[in-house]
């Protein structure tokens, strides 16, 4: 018993920092204009590797959804 409670635990633990892994928090409900441009450019950061426009695109809007950013990317 003493294991599942460890195991679940580390579950719970493992998706709550699964956006974070580069280190850029998931936003909360009324996030500030710097936390905001923390994600933007952290997507930027991500996705600018990528060559195909509609896949930067793509990753971009992965990168606001799994951080809560609820607008449109600018991939510029």
């Amino acid at each position: 018993m003493k294991k599942l409670v460890i195991l679940f635990g580390l579950l719970i633990s493992f998706s709550a920092f699964a956006d974070e892994r580069d280190g850029v928090a998931v936003l909360g409900d009324n996030p500030t204009e710097a936390q905001m441009q923390t994600v933007r450019d952290g997507g930027k950061d991500r996705c600018e590797d990528i060559d195909d426009d509609n896949k930067r695109e793509v990753c971009v809007v992965d990168y606001y959804a799994q951080h809560n950013l609820e607008e449109e990317p600018s991939c510029d």
